[in-house]
């Protein structure tokens, strides 16, 4: 009789120990899935969303946007940054008031709808309006190789280059053209013809203009054809 009690016992307690195990949450990882390459638009796709006049409004739902700033903020207007991601395309982003200060190199995932818009300033198209909540420097690194162009060949492609990398070879000549309380406004010429470059005081950034090399950023003032650079070695 009392072997069968103990059979009995065994037989509840091991029941028990079953429903207990189920009560319990699997135990995982907390918080939401990371994010992958599909919950990222490409910036040459998120540019070709624009449809080439007036302001436009970034619809709702529009996949978020993640790219390197190229830029050294110091040698741009404020709250003014360039983007570039691995797709080769640049993004012309300008921050709300009161937005954090982004560093040369810093990596930033943009949810642009819920305010965000495109427009063209002086020709340039800009992202413009989105949320300070919306823009978050993350971790991590993108590698960005500078393209290497002729002058001829970033003017013939501005519009699609602009706010990215370029490696300008064989200078033949940087002369100073003109100068105000700001900065100092430089001629880059090659064989193939010339642009300007900005270069803001605040930057305290010395040119070289025995160089023959230049690296840097294009940007598009009205019917100017612009390259900005990050530092003093971007000039060669």
């Amino acid at each position: 009789m009392k072997l069968i009690r103990l059979t009995y016992l065994f037989a509840a307690l091991a029941f028990s120990t079953l429903l207990l195990s189920c009560d319990k949450e699997p135990v995982g990882p907390e918080g939401p899935d990371p994010l992958g390459p599909g919950d990222y638009m490409s910036f040459t796709e998120f540019r070709a969303l624009y449809p080439g006049s007036g302001d436009y409004t970034i619809p709702t739902g529009t996949k978020r946007i993640r790219g390197v700033v190229i830029s050294n903020n110091m040698n741009e207007a404020s709250g003014v940054y360039r983007l570039q991601d691995e797709s080769g395309a640049g993004i012309y982003l300008y921050t709300l008031l009161g937005s954090p200060v982004y560093q040369l190199g810093d990596v930033l995932d943009i949810i642009p709808s819920g305010g965000g818009k495109f427009t063209l300033y002086n020709g340039d198209l800009e992202l413009m309006s989105v949320p300070i909540a919306n823009i978050s420097k993350v971790s991590g690194a993108i590698a960005i190789t500078p393209r290497v162009a002729t002058i001829a060949d970033i003017i013939a492609n501005r519009n699609n280059w602009s706010s990215t990398l370029v490696k300008i070879n064989n200078v033949t000549s940087i002369t100073q053209a003109s100068s105000n309380s700001t900065g100092v406004t430089y001629t880059i010429t090659d064989a193939t013809g010339s642009l300007s470059m900005f270069v803001r005081n605040a930057s305290g950034i010395t040119v070289n203009t025995a160089g023959t090399s230049v690296t840097g950023y294009i940007s598009i003032y009205l019917t100017s054809t612009q390259i900005g650079i990050r530092s003093a070695a971007d000039i060669q």
